[in-house]
Order: C-alpha cells, then sequence, then structure tokens
C-alpha cells in the first residue's frame, strides 16, 4: 500500500513537473520585448510642436572691433518649433529660439544680454518606429543679439544681427506614445553678423567674423492629428 503511494506521488510529482516545463516552454515564445525594444505606430500627414530648454553660450569674434566673449557669458535658452511631419522619417518646419545670458566682467555688471532666432528646419528621424529614435535637424535664419546698456549715460543699447547660415542639432527622442517623445539635445550654428545699431545710428559690422553658438538640454515633441502608422515589413519570397 506504501508502495503504490509511492508510485502515485512521484508519479504525479512527474506529470506536475512536466506540465510547468511545458508552460515555461509556452511562455518563452510569448515573451514581450523590452520596453525600449517594443516597436511604435509613427506619426504621418502630422503637426508636431517642438519644445527645448537648456545651456546656450557663444564662441567667436562679432567683427573686427567685438568679441562675444567681451559681450555675452553662458547662458540658458528656451525654443519651439512647429512642423509638418509629411512621413514617418521627414518633417519641415519653422524654428524660434530665446536666449539669455550672463554678462561678462565686472564692469558690466548690471548689463542686460539677450539673443533670438528665427528660420526654418528639416529633421529626419533614424529609427522612426522604434523607442529610441535618433533625429538629426538642418536649418539656417536670422540671429539677433541684444545687449542693454551697463549704466545710465553709457552707451546706448546695441542690437547687432544677421545670418544664421548654418544650424545642425542632434536629439535622442526617446517616445513614450506613438505622438509624445523626450530627449537630450545638442546642437551649434554658425553665424556671420551683418549689421548694429545703437539708438538711432546703424552700421556695418567692421571686420565681419564668423561665430557660433552652442546649444544643450532637454527637447520634446508633440504630434497632432495626422495618422500613426506601423512599419512595413517586407518579405522576399523564395523561388
Amino acid at each position: 500500500m506504501k508502495a503504490n503511494t509511492g508510485v502515485a506521488i512521484a508519479a504525479g510529482g512527474v506529470a506536475v513537473l512536466c506540465g510547468g516545463v511545458a508552460s515555461a516552454q509556452d511562455f518563452e515564445g510569448d515573451v514581450p520585448p523590452s520596453y525600449l525594444r517594443s516597436p511604435l505606430a509613427a506619426p504621418a500627414n502630422a503637426l508636431e510642436i517642438g519644445l527645448n530648454l537648456g545651456y546656450a553660450q557663444g564662441f567667436g569674434d562679432i567683427g573686427s572691433e567685438r568679441r562675444l566673449r567681451d559681450v555675452s557669458g553662458p547662458g540658458a535658452g528656451v525654443g519651439v518649433k512647429l512642423v509638418y511631419r509629411a512621413v514617418p522619417g521627414v518633417g519641415l518646419g519653422l524654428t524660434s529660439s530665446y536666449e539669455q545670458y550672463m554678462a561678462p566682467g565686472a564692469e558690466r555688471r548690471g548689463s542686460d544680454v539677450r539673443g533670438m532666432t528665427l528660420g526654418g528646419e528639416a529633421s529626419f528621424h533614424l529609427a522612426p518606429f522604434e523607442r529610441v529614435d535618433p533625429v538629426i535637424s538642418l536649418g539656417s535664419g536670422y540671429r539677433a543679439l541684444w545687449t542693454g546698456a551697463a549704466a545710465p549715460g553709457a552707451r546706448g543699447d546695441t542690437v547687432t544681427h544677421g545670418i544664421e547660415l548654418a544650424r545642425l542639432q542632434a536629439v535622442i527622442d526617446v517616445r513614450m506614445s506613438e505622438s509624445v517623445a523626450l530627449g537630450p539635445s545638442v546642437g551649434g550654428g554658425l553665424n556671420l553678423f551683418l549689421w548694429e545699431n545703437t539708438g538711432m545710428r546703424g552700421r556695418e559690422v567692421p571686420g565681419r567674423r564668423l561665430n557660433s553658438f552652442v546649444f544643450a538640454g532637454l527637447e520634446g515633441r508633440f504630434d497632432l492629428g495626422g495618422q500613426r502608422v506601423r512599419e512595413v515589413v517586407q518579405i522576399a519570397r523564395g523561388r
């Protein structure tokens, strides 16, 4: 009797173990990909709004008479983008940014230094159907730098402005949903200031020089309207 009971218990244990192994094998075939590797539908024919915030600073010479480091120090900037994303991998739109800089040197303490840009750009999504989507943007436009007088009676406010010849930006979009992404951003632009206005007086910038402004921070994207399309995978047919 005890032997029969032992055999029955052993047989039951083997049956349970085999069932557990079979269940585990079945589950392994259905294990979902990790969060960062799970694919997503991508926006198409959509309006995309981009917002960024971070560190900004200029380098180089405005012209033969002024250097950027004598006018502005490090600062912070905010930007906004309005982009038409026709297909998942490409977007075209308008960009604008505003920057507030520290005035360098004790003699300029209390002065106000601001910058702004307005232009256009093309953005290229390298992995639009993935959770992690690197984005490269190329653009150009207009740039202005406004410097306020440090003290009453000093030289008046000066607006220096010209062309942002080229701007390159890289963003690592981490997509939280099909329509929302957030990620680190870094970029820079190559500029040529052409004119400066002080009070009612204006002139060309003497000895114009190329200079650059860099930016590093965070950027968010929000897609509105349009469609959310899945990646089409073509399977080759054997002969």
